[in-house]
């Protein structure tokens, strides 16, 4: 049996290339046992994209939290300056409550002169009503009144 040399060299680079092959696909078991536990790790997924929903609707008040943050950011220097001048409340009520009390002692010095004046206005009316009727009797007074 006579095989041409061209088939016998052809032969020759099939067995080339099949043990090529060979030394490629002998990784496939260890690619094959991967492949299973990433679909084994993908499982997951739906029940992790659940939760992540969950996140997402947890956090979702956070927007509008910032930007109630962001006003009151805004805010501190006045609220800073407030506080400094609330800070100096009890030292104004203090002064203002001594004046207060030296104003009701005035008042209630009035309110005696008041009185004083009150009796010294009855006692001239009192002194003066004899001159009235004296007065009234003078010539050229009517007497009608």
């Amino acid at each position: 049996m006579n095989i041409p040399i061209d088939r016998l060299l052809g032969l020759a680079r099939i067995a080339e290339h099949t043990e090529e092959m060979s030394g490629h696909t002998a990784h496939l078991e260890d690619i094959s046992a991967k492949l299973g536990a990433v679909s084994s790790d993908t499982e997951a997924l739906p029940k992790l994209g659940r939760e992540m929903s969950n996140v997402a609707d947890a956090t979702a008040v956070l927007g509008p939290m910032d930007a109630r943050m962001a006003k009151i950011e805004e805010a501190m220097p006045v609220l800073v300056e407030v506080q400094q001048h609330l800070s100096q409340v009890p030292e104004k009520l203090e002064h203002l409550d001594g004046r207060i009390d030296r104003l009701s002692d005035l008042l209630e010095k009035l309110l005696e002169s008041m009185g004083e004046l009150s009796e010294s206005v009855d006692a001239l009316q009192e002194s003066v009503r004899p001159l009235g009727r004296i007065a009234g009797r003078l010539p050229g007074q009517s007497r009608g009144d």
